[in-house]
């Protein structure tokens, strides 16, 4: 049995030995036929691999110094073995159906050339939206709502009545306290006419006088208290929610309707105090909203805090927002840029492309050297970064051309293809 495998192994290596001769001896120089020849042999190689693994596994299970589970094991090592082989079989196949321009070996990498460019930077903060006309109504008295005239979502004007509460007694006070008035209005003027023919005393003239005058002041509070009653729009708006029903008791301390006006909206942010230099009132900002893709708005900055919050460490920044369309809802989270820097002539790569190792940040750039197309590592000083771009301060030259893609594929020395 020994010698039946050994002659299979010396055949198949007699093979391999043919092929590499006949190719060794070939001087055809042609790339596809050198290309063809090694497959050819690199095929041979795995097969020849394959059929000495299955014959070492034979040899092991013919030698009787070996243990059942070192057969086991050395029949799972033979099945790996011949598992790669089947792979690498693969493998090649497939590179032998890639064009002659990929066997060439050589990594496949995109290039930018480095030109002055415009670059900006934004600081990107995030702000709340707040209606500018914006009220929660309560009643200035106690009382029990007697009638609501509006319905929620209605729009309606300023000073439209929204809602009265029940004025049954004030009513009743103010119809006995001007009776009372009526009274002691004709005692004063009776008074009044006694006291110019010198009739009676000033005390009776002056007394008479000051009851009159009580029970008009009287009157005014109690007309007062009666369009207290009565709840009006603040301002045009909408009457976004009604909290209260009718016949239920209304109080100062409970809001009844939720007021809002659209047109106008304000929106604060908060800004880290380590840009308090970077932010001017009047700068124009840019607004973005994620509920809202297609609205976009440039507006000023209409007032800064001058006071840093000692918790988070900002201040506030405010504008005002004209909302035409009514797209913006009081509460939405707005998304806004504010530039604090801009070049129109500077160096700028992909940030990705950056590396960094121990001597700092490097990126790969091509030279051409005996008409071949090398990498080289650059190292460079880098400012800032913004959308996925950063500007470079220092390293690299005008029409340097930087690894954009397939960087990560080369290194220093390396020839590559450049590809479009």
């Amino acid at each position: 049995m020994k010698s039946y495998k050994t002659k299979r192994m010396k055949k198949a290596i007699i093979v391999f030995a043919v092929i590499l001769s006949a190719c060794t001896a070939s001087t055809d120089n042609n790339v596809n036929d050198l290309i063809a020849k090694r497959d050819s042999l690199q095929k041979a190689q795995l097969e020849i691999s394959k059929e000495l693994n299955q014959i070492d596994h034979e040899i092991a299970i013919l030698d009787s110094s070996r243990n059942a589970d070192d057969l086991k094991i050395i029949k799972k090592i033979t099945a790996q073995k011949n598992r790669i082989a089947s792979i690498q079989l693969q493998i090649k196949k497939l590179e032998g159906k890639m064009t002659p321009e990929v066997k060439d070996n050589l990594t496949p990498v995109v290039v930018k050339q480095v030109k002055g460019e415009e670059f900006n930077h934004y600081i990107i903060v995030y702000g709340n939206v707040a209606a500018k006309n914006y009220a929660l109504i309560s009643p200035e008295m106690n009382g029990r709502i007697e009638e609501i005239y509006v319905n929620e979502g209605q729009q309606v004007s300023k000073g439209k009545l929204l809602l009265s509460l029940n004025t049954d007694a004030i009513e009743k006070q103010i119809e006995g306290t001007k009776s009372s008035l009526d009274l002691a209005t004709i005692t004063f003027e009776k008074q009044e006419a006694l006291w110019k023919q010198g009739i009676g005393s000033e005390i009776q003239y002056l007394g008479a006088k000051n009851q009159k005058e009580t029970l008009e002041t009287q009157i005014e509070a109690l007309e007062a208290q009666l369009r207290m009653a009565q709840i009006r729009a603040p301002f045009s708006g909408i009457v976004d929610k009604i909290f209260s029903k009718k016949g239920e008791i209304a109080s100062p301390m409970m809001p009844v309707v939720e007021f809002v006006n659209l047109d106008r909206m304000i929106v604060k942010a908060d800004v880290s105090e380590s840009y308090i230099g970077k932010v001017k009132a009047g700068q124009i900002v840019e607004l973005t909203f994620a509920s809202l893709p297609d609205v976009k708005i440039e507006t000023p900055i209409i007032r800064i805090s001058k006071v840093i919050d000692s918790k988070s460490r900002t201040f506030q920044i405010e504008l005002n927002v004209n909302n035409h369309k009514q797209l913006m809802r009081p509460n939405m989270i707005s998304t806004i840029r504010i530039k604090d820097f801009s070049s129109e002539d500077a160096f700028v790569v992909p940030s990705l492309v950056i590396r960094k190792d121990i001597s700092g940040n490097y990126v790969y750039i091509v030279q051409e050297k005996e008409e071949q197309q090398i990498v080289e590592k650059r190292y460079v000083e880098t400012s800032l970064s913004y959308d996925d771009k950063t500007m470079i301060s220092n390293g690299l030259n005008e029409n340097d051309r930087v690894v954009v893609e397939g960087y990560h594929l080369v290194s220093t020395g390396v020839p590559v293809k450049i590809s479009e």
